[in-house]
């Protein structure tokens, strides 16, 4: 069970230090390079996951977990990623996140799921870097668009589904990078008919209030 690099590093620097100031007889300033070195590792070992805008080298996958592609050809679909999460993931370690249609203040959750890391892959290390990938999934039924929310690159998710048609047609779409701690939960991504007021503390009811248009929001939660 080897912690990530960066507190390794400081653990292994912090012994050295300690004990060439013990070697030299100065033991508080090495109790007190111990302790430093501690705290630092502590910090760097604390869980965290980043949320960034997606780029054209971000990989577009052929299918989503969340989205219903098994029940339609995936021709008949169009993907678009719309965050990316990174972040050192263990057992204990999950995403969530929820799709939403908001029309003049009224919120219906489309879909959503929480997603990690498989407990069954024998040997893989305590700390796993992950990066895993939220996307739109669009395709047109006799009921109008229908829009899913889904999920790439973890080992194992569970969730709701729905597919519910909505009317939104995104001229405004925007995603809110961000650093979560465990339990912040806020927006990530919004698209709607015409602008919004958000930002990437702002809840989805909060959204709701301030915003009296049609839109389709996802919110994120790391826990």
């Amino acid at each position: 069970m080897i912690p990530p690099w960066p507190a390794t590093i400081a653990l292994f620097l912090g012994f050295i230090i300690t004990v060439s100031l013990a070697a030299a007889q100065r033991p508080a300033t090495a109790t007190g390079i111990a302790v430093t070195a501690i705290i630092v590792a502590v910090w760097l070992l604390r869980p965290i996951v980043d949320v960034r805008e997606p780029n054209y080298s971000d990989r577009v996958y052929d299918r989503y977990f969340g989205i219903d592609s098994h029940q339609t050809s995936p021709d008949d679909i169009t993907y678009k990623n719309i965050a990316i999460a990174t972040g050192i993931f263990t057992l204990d370690t999950w995403i969530s996140a929820a799709l939403y249609h908001i029309k003049s203040g009224n919120i219906r959750e489309i879909n959503a799921f929480t997603v990690g890391r498989s407990p069954n892959q024998i040997g893989a290390p305590y700390w796993v870097d992950m990066s895993i990938t939220l996307a739109l999934g669009d395709r047109q039924s006799p009921e109008g668009r229908i829009t899913q929310l889904g999920s790439a690159g973890h080992s194992r998710g569970g969730g709701r589904n729905g597919g519910m048609p909505n009317d939104v047609h995104p001229h405004s779409t925007k995603t809110f990078p961000g650093r979560f701690a465990p339990g912040t939960k806020s927006i990530v991504y919004a698209e709607g008919d015409g602008g919004f007021v958000v930002d990437h503390r702002m809840s989805v009811k909060e959204f709701a209030k301030k915003n009296r248009g049609n839109y389709l929001v996802v919110e994120f939660e790391f826990h």
